[in-house]
């Protein structure tokens, strides 16, 4: 028998969508998520997995303490995920590597250090690395910062979610919604169902939903491309993160090089312009490994703000409706911390004030010219 009545229905079936499913299943709040595709097959697949509080984060703040508390919940969900699903996540925790390789990048890691003086500044990070250049000016080493398997972690949400009672609608499109009497009729392509709350986790096609409930649309598809190596030798565990690249070794050899940065593109192709640009970035430090076994190569399209702030909470004028989206290249990085407030949002949890400001969609009300700038 068919279902036609959730508590919550999530638009949206990447990891932020997945997360918020399991969180809200879990706490005893029956929710099901509809993705037009198949889940996690957008920006999760493409995802290179990193959790990098600090190298997104210059300084101390709110937004900062949200990304440290999101990377923290990773190690208590590598158990209880395994546990409840036997997946593997893939969480490493050997760090990361910053590294400069001008002047004024060397700069702005000692500043960073001075604001966060629990990482470690190298001034031969050859020692650790032993393949890299001798262009790198030094590094910062941010032993708490790892990445994860995107496509396991959304597995292990959506897996977890559906054995603590949820459901899951795949190949199935949301054409709209609408507040009928204090709870929503949402119609699919194949059929109509209700909804006391409704949340839109849908990645960068997630404009329309803002554009349609009357506040600004601040969603920047941004598409990213990558490809993957696998090392001979000198093989490392640490990600290496430069101005214009990173690398993420994984524990079967693969290394992810990623990734390019082009602003309102959708296209779904991998450019050979752009892999030929990050290999040009590679090689420029790393010359030897022109000589590695190339894998695979793939694209994605990151949901981007305006701001660069994710949009989480609830909608200023239309009540139950929440936006859980826009977490540009963090969407791994959050997704736990993501989950947890919207399950705390709707389930009346105490939220703190700050991060409900930080985040909240009320920024998107006003009329007028929109005035935000891009943070890339």
């Amino acid at each position: 028998m068919k279902n036609n009545h959730y508590d919550v229905l999530i638009i949206g079936g990447g990891i932020i969508g997945h997360s918020i499913s399991y969180y809200l299943n879990k706490s005893g709040v029956h929710a099901a998520v509809v993705e037009k595709q198949a889940s996690g097959g957008k920006a999760t697949r493409a995802a290179a997995g990193m959790l990098g509080v600090h190298t997104e984060n210059e300084g101390v703040g709110e937004y900062h303490q949200f990304c440290e508390k999101s990377r923290d919940m990773y190690a208590g969900l590598d158990q209880e995920l395994r546990k409840l699903t036997s997946i593997d996540i893939g969480l490493s925790h050997f760090g990361m590597l910053e590294i400069a390789v001008q002047d004024e990048e060397k700069e702005a890691l000692l500043l960073k250090k001075s604001a966060f003086p629990n990482l470690e500044w190298l001034d031969t990070p050859r020692d650790r690395i032993s393949s890299l250049s001798n262009k790198a000016l030094g590094a910062l080493f941010m032993k708490d910062d790892g990445h994860v398997e995107p496509r396991q972690v959304c597995e292990a949400f959506k897996r977890a979610a559906l054995l603590c009672g949820g459901n899951l609608l795949e190949d199935r499109t949301v054409l709209g919604f609408e507040n009928n009497q204090g709870s929503f009729m949402v119609k699919l392509d194949s059929r109509s169902l209700t909804a006391e709350h409704v949340v839109v986790a849908s990645g960068a096609e997630s404009g329309r939903w803002f554009e349609t409930t009357g506040l600004q649309n601040p969603i920047v598809p941004t598409k990213g491309e990558c490809f993957s190596i696998k090392l001979r030798e000198n093989y490392f565990n640490e990600v290496l993160f430069f101005r214009d690249f990173y690398v993420v070794p994984k524990p079967d050899g693969r290394c992810i090089i990623g990734a390019t940065s082009k602003l309102d593109d959708q296209t779904t192709d991998t450019s050979v312009g752009g892999l030929s640009d990050l290999m040009n970035r590679l090689f420029s430090f790393f010359p030897e490994w022109k000589d590695a076994a190339l894998q695979d190569f793939w694209s994605g399209v990151r949901p981007g703000t305006k701001d660069g702030v994710p949009v989480i909470g609830e909608h200023p004028s239309i009540s139950k409706l929440y936006f859980a989206t826009g977490h540009y290249r963090n969407g791994i990085l959050l997704a736990p911390a993501t989950g947890q407030l919207i399950e705390n949002l709707i389930a009346k949890k105490q939220v703190e004030p700050s991060i409900q400001e930080l985040f909240s969609p009320s920024r998107l009300a006003e009329e007028g010219e929109v005035t935000y700038e891009y943070s890339t």
